[in-house]
């Protein structure tokens, strides 16, 4: 909680208590901190819901402070209120927290700008208009040595009450995520001394971006440009130019009617119980081709292809703020879910890429199709994977032929990879594992930037090393050797 919501708590159960003694001067002085510290608190921190009861207990303090003749029971289930009501302002303070992300360590900091791109070769399927074709916004996050002085605000303007909708949560829980500042600044110039390796950030279905915000800073200050892309009508919301767009539910329910479970369920049990190498990649490979997501897939494949080739365009632009800061020569790719699988299927056909990373995406789609011949990194939540069924391990064993490393930290889960452990201490309504978040954050960075920077900027670093048990004890992380050519077909 902030230092003038514990004041005015703390103030206003004084206020409850001392107005059962007879002391009036007590009395008087704790009903001015009250008062006091909660105009403070009002007009330098800013109001948030959690507080509504406590401001609740100060009304009713104020109304037995000033009817004296109040009869004694009346007065005793008042003050009772009043003191349940700053209990529960305590308690929903601390388990829903104004957020304090961890301080970026590189030597940059983080500036921001927003692009909008429209794709002229791909039509809309989203929308009924003719000629309306495929866009994307693009965050594009860049190192910087000005001062941030007037920092973003995180999630703001009903962004993460959108995001809450869209998981069937009460919007209102969101509702203080703008009093979080991050620490992006728009508009700040970019750093002179150099071309920056680049880095595509894909967002897991119905995410955006913004919710990698202690990913994308930490990748920023320590030398990269992070281009995200937000997926429209397949994220939660998203604005392109000053029109809000909110995910299409009808493509989504037709994804899941689409699925013949009872195949899925029988099919994946076959697998598991074979022994024969041929029949289970038969099986798998029926099995891949029978989930009902590679439009999906395909699209967000394309849409990241798209901006890789407005990237380059960019670069050689002289009216761009990114003119010859951008090195495309060194490109990865990042992304978690259903991004995580959509980057693996577009490094598999595009050889501009040096290396990628999958946060817990689940290798559906052509993937398996093809060769990936770059580096990847596939880091996973903490589950029984005996139980868990993903394609993943078996395909990049059939499609690797570069370095690939299998990684697991150990209590996470799949809303770790991102900034949804701090929304709340509530695991169990953001589905997030029991790690602390600011030890999930420390590690998902140094697993990202070591192995970009091994991949991207072809440091020597031997990542095997640098994760030992000793520094890492909640990482599991297999390099696995390169394959023979034959891929699984």
């Amino acid at each position: 909680m902030r230092i003038l919501e514990i004041l005015f708590l703390v103030s206003v159960t004084g206020l409850l208590i001392t107005l059962f003694t007879k002391y009036y001067s007590i009395k008087k002085w704790t009903f001015y901190s009250s008062v006091l510290f909660v105009v403070l608190q009002i007009f330098i921190e800013n109001i948030r819901w959690q507080m509504y009861l406590g401001y609740i207990a100060l009304i009713i303090g104020i109304l037995i402070f000033y009817t004296p003749i109040l009869k004694k029971w009346a007065k005793i289930i008042g003050l009772s209120v009043g003191l349940l009501f700053c209990v529960l302002s305590v308690v929903l303070g601390v388990i829903m927290p104004v957020m304090k992300f961890p301080k970026p360590t590189g030597k940059y900091t983080v500036g921001l700008k927003t692009l909008y791109m429209e794709d002229t070769t791909r039509l809309e399927v989203f929308t009924a208009a003719e000629e309306d074709h495929r866009k994307v916004t693009v965050h594009v996050w860049y190192p910087s040595n000005q001062k941030v002085t007037n920092p973003e605000r995180y999630m703001d303007q009903g962004y993460a009450e959108a995001f809450a909708v869209s998981k069937s949560m009460p919007s209102f829980i969101t509702g203080h995520f703008n009093l979080t500042k991050t620490h992006i600044e728009k508009s700040l110039d970019i750093a002179e001394d150099q071309q920056f390796p680049v880095i595509a950030l894909s967002h897991g279905l119905l995410w955006n971006c913004e919710m990698y915000t202690t990913i994308i800073e930490e990748i920023v200050s320590r030398g990269y440009i992070v281009f995200g892309i937000d997926h429209l009508y397949e994220s939660f919301l998203t604005e392109y130019q000053g029109k809000r767009i909110k995910w299409n539910d009808k493509n989504l329910k037709n994804m899941d009617t689409q699925m013949d479970f009872d195949y899925v369920t029988t099919t994946t049990a076959l697998f598991r119980k074979e022994k024969d190498t041929a029949k289970k990649q038969e099986l798998l490979y029926n099995l891949i081709q029978h989930v009902p997501y590679f439009e999906s897939l395909d699209r967000w494949s394309s849409d990241v292809s798209f901006v890789i080739n407005q990237i380059t365009l960019l670069n050689s632009d002289v009216n761009s703020i990114f003119y010859q800061k951008l090195d495309v020569d060194r490109i990865g790719l990042l992304g978690h879910s259903w991004g995580g699988t959509a980057v693996v299927q577009k490094a598999s056909t595009d050889n501009r890429i040096k290396a990628v990373i999958n946060l817990d995406g689940a290798q559906w789609g052509r993937a398996i199709d093809n060769q990936l011949h770059v580096p990847l990194m596939a880091i996973y939540a903490d589950r029984d994977y005996e139980q868990f069924f993903t394609p993943n391990f078996d395909v990049y064993d059939y499609i690797s032929k570069s370095d690939y490393y299998s990684v697991t930290i150990q209590s996470s889960n799949h809303t770790n990879f991102g900034d949804m452990s701090y929304w709340t201490k509530l695991n169990s309504l953001t589905q997030t594992g029991t790690i602390d978040p600011e030890r999930m954050t420390r590690i998902t960075n140094e697993l990202v930037l070591s192995f970009f920077d091994r991949y991207v900027k072809d440091k020597n670093l031997n990542l095997l090393h640098h994760f030992s048990k000793n520094k890492y004890p909640e990482i599991s992380i297999l390099q696995k050797n390169k394959l023979p050519q034959n891929g699984l077909k």
